[in-house]
């Protein structure tokens, strides 16, 4: 599938599904030791990578679709 043709659905599966790597050794990473919600439409997840012991955050920020 080029990204022409994606359509609004996959994009946002890729944004919200799509799973982080570590930044200092690259590990990718499949559950987060934390979420929370910090602000209205916005996540928080904390996640501590095992091989290295580096922790980091991703932010996810939540849309309402127009009707």
């Amino acid at each position: 599938m080029s990204l022409q043709s994606a359509t609004p659905i996959v994009f946002a599966f890729a944004r919200y599904f799509s799973r982080p790597r570590c930044p200092q050794c690259g590990d990718e990473k499949l559950v987060p030791e934390r979420s929370e919600f910090v602000a209205e439409g916005r996540i928080r997840h904390t996640w501590a990578c095992e091989p290295c012991g580096e922790d980091f955050g991703t932010t996810v920020e939540l849309s309402c679709a127009a009707a």
